[in-house]
């Protein structure tokens, strides 16, 4: 039985939660959607550049970030139970690995080949993609290490931090992007390529902001470790249990994207761009069910932390949902309102064309999207990540991205290929049984945490009722 006090749960303090996560989220996505509209107006070309860069970046950046995303859960644990200088020593160590991590990526990026040959682009489109990944390679520890810094003000429930940065970081993406892309100031004129140079810019300066919070914030004093300190095995083995399976399901999930808009580049200039719309349309509508499952993880994980797993629980089926009912809602707009918003990016009638109709596949998972981003951050917090990796797996990757590439390419005997249609078509089916899923399960996980739940039943009442107060 624990004597400490859960954190708040109510909608109130989850909104206060969510609400800046959210505009940091949208912050971020909003770097690409820049990028993709101000490529747009260059043309295909550069905007095909920027898809087949931004997908093999986002490929492999997501994934080792997603090993780092398990100082979050685990900062969050030692933050509930009041452990404040151990949430220090977790983020030297998580610093550490993304030193080590840095050592797999930027390899990977540098080897723009490997990519380029994947979409089998050639000529500019090829020249613009490979310089990009040259520049996102040199940002990668940069990003890497900011990352950290945004799992432990999340695991706080400080993410007013990480709004501000990435909010001041989009406002100065447009100008970077106008310099870089468009020549401003004198500036040799790099088009789709000088996209990746920003990205690099940015990278470093949102560490550097991170990091001098971090130093300077009296709020912080507290956690500091007491001395620099090297590798520690016993704290990063626990780190790397929790991360790589999340890293993992990360790269399962967002490189289902990813690698769906290099096949897609082979279907030619137009469907890549149309891809790369609906994409980030689709992603800017991810954020909201994202940043209710990164708060709804954050408390919950406080809650486990605190011993509390009965509260645990309700934060799980509160937030599953509201996230379901916002989901509904938006797809509503979404889909009556889809030609709408594709305009905003292209008035290429062919592209226009193309893209509206690819966004009803879109339409059609996202509610399930939305409860799969719910249930895998709280199984985060639970520390359950090793079966979800493996329906990511197979559901995303299998299902839908081995799925997609037989429909794109193949499938004569049922009226293939369907080409990208095939792609975002086995895509949503992947989805929506992924979202199922992993729903049952999460609640499933809650369940038995709450089972063990050491106190009675009249506390436990009581602490709900005062944690949604």
């Amino acid at each position: 039985m624990s004597h400490l006090q859960p954190p708040k749960t109510s909608f109130k303090a989850l909104a206060r939660l969510a609400g800046p996560i959210f505009v940091a989220n949208v912050s971020i996505i909003g770097s690409g959607t820049i990028d993709t509209i101000m490529a747009g107006q260059l043309g295909k070309d550069h905007l095909a550049a920027i898809a087949l860069g931004l997908a093999a970046t986002v490929s492999v950046v997501m994934g080792l970030v997603g090993i780092l995303q398990s100082l979050s859960p685990i900062a969050g644990h030692h933050y509930g139970a009041r452990r404040y200088r151990a949430i220090g020593e977790e983020l030297q160590q998580n610093i550490w690995l993304g030193i080590f991590l840095s050592f797999i990526g930027v390899p990977l990026l540098l080897y723009s080949d490997l990519w380029i040959s994947m979409g089998q682009v050639t000529g500019e489109v090829a020249r613009m993609a490979g310089l990009f990944l040259f520049f996102t390679a040199l940002s990668l520890p940069a990003n890497l290490f900011a990352r950290t810094f945004v799992s432990v003000n999340a695991a706080l429930s400080r993410p007013r931090i990480t709004m501000w940065v990435s909010v001041s970081m989009l406002i100065l993406k447009v100008p970077l992007n106008g310099i870089f892309m468009y020549g401003w100031l004198g500036f040799p004129a790099m088009g789709g390529a000088g996209a990746g140079l920003s990205y690099c810019v940015l990278n470093f300066l949102a560490f550097a902001c991170y990091l001098l919070i971090w130093l300077k914030d009296p709020f912080y004093k507290q956690m500091h470790a007491e001395s620099i300190c090297g590798p520690r095995w016993a704290l990063m083995k626990e780190q790397l249990h929790v991360g790589i399976p999340i890293g993992l399901s990360t790269f399962f999930e967002v490189s289902s994207f990813t690698l769906m808009a290099i096949f897609v580049a082979r279907f030619g200039a137009e469907a890549v761009s149309a891809h790369q719309i609906v994409a980030n349309i689709t992603a800017m509508c991810y954020m909201l069910p994202l940043s209710i499952g990164i708060a709804s993880s954050v408390l919950i994980a406080q809650c486990l932390g605190a011993r509390w797993p009965a509260v645990a629980l309700t934060v799980l089926v509160r937030t599953l949902k509201l996230s379901t009912l916002l989901a509904v809602i938006i797809v509503t707009v979404l889909f009556f309102g889809r030609g709408l918003f594709v305009s905003l990016y292209t008035n290429d009638p062919g592209v226009l064309a193309m893209a509206a109709s690819l966004l009803i596949f879109g339409c059609m998972y996202h509610v399930f999207d939305a409860m799969q981003c719910v249930s895998s951050f709280a199984l985060r917090s639970y520390r359950v990540t090793r079966v979800p990796m493996i329906i990511y797996g197979i559901m995303l990757w299998a299902v839908g991205l081995g799925g997609g590439y037989l429909l794109a390419f193949g499938c004569e005997w049922l009226g293939g290929p369907y080409q990208a249609y095939g792609f975002w078509g086995a895509t949503a089916a992947g989805l929506t049984l992924t979202g199922i899923t992993l729903a049952v399960m999460a609640v499933w996980v809650a369940k038995q945490f709450a089972a063990d739940d050491g106190h009675t039943k009249t506390e436990i009442e009581e602490a709900i009722r005062v944690s949604q107060s």
